[in-house]
């Protein structure tokens, strides 16, 4: 069963904030057909402004270019007024769950573009205008997926989303594995607006919100404090767990950061087009961004009272909001070298790295000083300095040893490294973790006093058991078949170029 799923048969509140309209839906078709007479009616007489057709919805701003963005826009509306009436059911049957205290500059939380819902699921391009039906419709191709035979006679089913090679044990894994890709949320905050993909993020959510004095659980690296020890533990394998590239020097805090600096580091493959002009991006979230820019007119307002601050992109304005509405002028970043403020953690870092030349293998840490000010926790800064020359180490060491080998290959193609290379290091990854059961390039810091939040296995050990040499051209540089070798290393694959 889906989460959220228990509210669907049930008698649902569905609020119109069409301009003054009291309507109230009680399922969602119902609402939605209500919707699209508002649209259509609307559409009969447009009150065109400035080249744009602003959204009625009460307390909305959002201009649309064309009547067909104006039609998503509105549409999302309706589905969001549904995240947040499960949002209330659920905060209504968990009576421990502190209440929000953000403002409600979410309420009204949309997506950031306002373009068709596309199915790309294979030989199936249907598109919609509204995130209702096309998320019933990939739930369909869920559903309807048969489970295949894979290796020792077990069952799995595939995603058959475009570039996808996912292997789930069951059809309910791949209905949340699919929200991935399409931004599926199914709950919202009932008081700020914002929305999430499960309902564990919701309580999170509702759970960061307690004061400072009922904050009882301190991670010992950083001084920081949180609600609950699910929190702080998921907090703390941020500082034991260190899973390197093979690439790089790059250290990074899980498998999912690594593969994501991968793709945006080591592979120069842009899928994501713009339409609009020639530009082309790693991932949907640049291009949500980029597209923005392509705004004819300011779409986005502060609604601060007296503030007149507009902008093009939302970024833009929440940037504006948290400079000059958060801030008050608060140097609250101090740098313990020149003792020079700073209102925000990284133009303390950029100062840091630029002025006085540090630099570190993960992201710099900051913690409370005795003048109450937030300056550079010196004791993980130190620790994660001497990991990086340690793992400096080893790769030299690993080098030499590589060095000393002999490679051959057939074919003079060059050693390319693209995202889908990426993506299928990562996919013939998932079988062999399986199998072995052990995590890959993990360095677990055994120095920690007391208990240590996190489930760490075995690393990988001696690399001339975890893969099987890839074949490589004599001519290619000494520098290139020692990352490759490297990467099988890391990976306990053999590289296919």
């Amino acid at each position: 069963m889906a989460p959220g799923s228990k509210f669907k048969n049930a008698e649902l509140i569905l609020p119109c904030e069409w301009k003054e309209c009291c309507f109230i839906g009680k399922c969602m078709e119902e609402f939605c057909n209500h919707i699209a007479e508002h649209l259509e009616e609307y559409l009969q007489h447009p009150l065109e402004t400035a080249g744009q057709y602003p959204c009625w919805w009460r307390g909305c701003e959002f201009g649309a270019k064309d009547p067909r963005k104006l039609i998503i826009h509105v549409n999302f509306h309706s589905y969001h007024t549904k995240l947040k009436f499960i949002g209330s059911q659920l905060r209504a049957l968990h009576h421990d769950l502190p209440v929000c205290l953000q403002n409600s500059r979410s309420w009204h939380q949309s997506p950031k573009t306002s373009e068709d819902f596309v199915c790309h699921w294979e030989n199936c391009d249907v598109t919609f205008n509204n995130p209702v039906w096309f998320y019933q419709h990939v739930a369909l191709h869920a559903n309807a997926t048969e489970e295949e035979t894979v290796t020792d006679q077990k069952q799995a089913v595939y995603c058959h989303w475009k570039d996808c090679l996912g292997v789930f044990k069951g059809k309910h894994k791949l209905w949340d594995h699919l929200r991935t890709h399409t931004q599926e949320r199914i709950v919202a905050c009932p008081t700020c607006g914002r929305m999430f993909s499960n309902n564990t993020k919701f309580f999170d959510h509702a759970k960061r919100q307690v004061s400072e004095d009922k904050q009882l659980f301190g991670c010992q690296y950083c001084q920081k404090r949180f609600a609950n020890e699910r929190l702080l533990r998921d907090h703390m394998r941020g500082h034991v767990n260190h899973v390197t590239c093979a690439l790089c020097d790059m250290v990074c805090t899980s498998v999912s950061s690594l593969k994501a600096h991968i793709r945006f580091r080591h592979c120069n493959e842009r899928p994501f087009h713009c339409h609009l002009c020639d530009s082309s991006f790693k991932n949907a979230y640049d291009l949500h961004k980029h597209v923005e820019t392509h705004n004819d007119s300011d779409a986005y307002s502060c609604d601060v009272e007296g503030c007149g601050f507009t902008s093009r992109t939302l970024q833009t304005l929440r940037q504006h909001y948290k400079r000059v509405h958060v801030s008050d002028g608060i140097l609250k970043y101090k740098c313990h070298i020149c003792q020079k403020c700073f209102s925000w953690s990284y133009t303390l870092t950029l100062h840091l790295r630029k002025a006085h030349k540090l630099s570190s293998h993960s992201r710099f840490r900051y913690k409370d000083d005795d003048e109450g000010h937030m300056s550079l926790n010196l004791a993980v800064y130190n620790a994660a300095v001497g990991l990086g020359q340690a793992l400096n180490n080893k790769m030299v060491t690993h080098k030499s040893s590589l060095s000393q080998n002999s490679f051959g290959r057939e074919g003079g193609d060059s050693c390319k490294r693209d995202t889908s290379t990426a993506e299928v290091l990562f996919a013939q990854l998932q079988p062999w973790l399986q199998a072995t059961g052990e995590n890959f390039l993990v360095e677990t810091d055994t120095s920690v006093p007391g208990p240590v939040y996190s489930e760490l296995q075995t690393a990988v050990q001696p690399f001339e058991n975890c893969f099987t040499s890839a074949k490589v051209d004599e001519a290619t540089p000494m520098n290139v078949r020692g990352k490759l070798a490297e990467t099988e290393l890391g990976l306990g694959i053999q590289i296919a170029f």
